[in-house]
């Protein structure tokens, strides 16, 4: 059996040593961060709100958002829209065999070089490959990208793809970015030739995935003219699955006319979530808890975020 390698989140401690004769100065709180973890972790919802027409929408409230757990609404503590906040982006970029063909790696590669270019202060980025099951980390997160940028030109594409395998490894590494903005983007042709996940596991994985993934399924060719032969193949069900359950939203590219306005797109969007946040009892069952989220405000409105998370029920429940 194979065995994936899971990486932990580390935990950073920062003392400062301070004189006898004055007490150390009190450290600034941290804001709630988000956790795929059960139990009792706070939970972070990123969430875009659109109207009808597809304009994002500003200046919403705290007050403006109705948010449920089940049946019951639960009030929000943490609130923040800042277009100007930093973003964590993780790459996952399948790095198998078939993504040799037609250039596929390497538009995928010039795709993360235009979101890279147009970096804001803040943002962090790693990059990680995956081929044969086995996701290897490339370059960890780092506001300093210059080992990624090097790193992208020795990746070369070989082996068999075992998409869903390398997506259940990865869901800890890709928690460890500093900001509370984040997003995951999945770049592969989608072929699937070599995964053990079954359906079971892959509900599993689905329920623990609390970052917006956006996965990029590069054919050449629209999905309307794609056969169901070339659907299978690129796993459009699944690949859907996987973004809807966590709050992103699946993109088919032709090629690299396609790939980098759309990463351009795909970066300005994150930075419209709003987030939310509340904090669940640590009380009663750790399982799956669906969350609703609404606009109360009048207006058309269309509420994109994860379906829900793993722990137990939120507070006064």
């Amino acid at each position: 059996m194979r065995r994936l390698l899971v990486l932990p989140l580390l935990l950073v401690s920062a003392l400062a040593a301070g004189q006898a004769a004055k007490p150390p100065a009190k450290p600034p709180e941290e804001p709630p961060t988000f956790s795929d973890s059960a139990g009792a972790e706070y939970v972070m919802l990123p969430v875009l709100v659109t109207d009808t027409p597809g304009k994002f929408a500003d200046g919403l409230r705290k007050e403006d958002f109705v948010l449920k757990v089940g049946e019951t609404r639960i009030p929000v503590d943490t609130f923040d829209r800042d277009e100007s906040a930093p973003v964590s982006f993780a790459f996952l970029v399948d790095t198998s065999g078939s993504m040799g063909v037609a250039s596929k790696l390497e538009n995928a590669k010039n795709a993360i070089r235009a979101i890279v270019r147009a970096r804001q202060a803040g943002d962090d980025f790693a990059l990680f490959a995956f081929s044969e099951g086995e996701v290897r980390m490339i370059a960890d997160f780092s506001s300093d990208t210059t080992k990624l940028l090097r790193s992208l030109w020795d990746l070369e594409a070989s082996g068999q793809t075992a998409l869903f395998d390398a997506v259940a490894a990865t869901p800890e590494r890709m928690m460890k970015g500093r900001n509370n903005k984040r997003a995951i983007l999945l770049f592969t042709d989608g072929v699937d030739n070599a995964s053990t996940l079954t359906a079971e596991k892959m509900a599993e994985l689905l329920q623990r995935v609390s970052v917006p993934v956006y996965p990029i399924g590069m054919k050449n060719a629209s999905f309307d003219a794609l056969s169901d032969q070339e659907r299978r193949e690129l796993s459009v069900d699944t690949l859907q699955m996987l973004a809807s359950s966590s709050g992103g939203k699946l993109h088919l590219v032709a090629g690299d006319g396609d790939l980098r306005p759309l990463a351009a797109q795909i970066s300005s969007e994150v930075r419209q979530q709003y987030l939310l946040g509340f904090a669940p009892s640590g009380k009663g069952d750790v399982k799956y808890r669906i969350v609703f989220v609404s606009v109360a405000k009048p207006g058309s409105w269309v509420v994109r975020t994860r379906r829900g998370y793993r722990g137990t029920a939120p507070g006064g429940e």
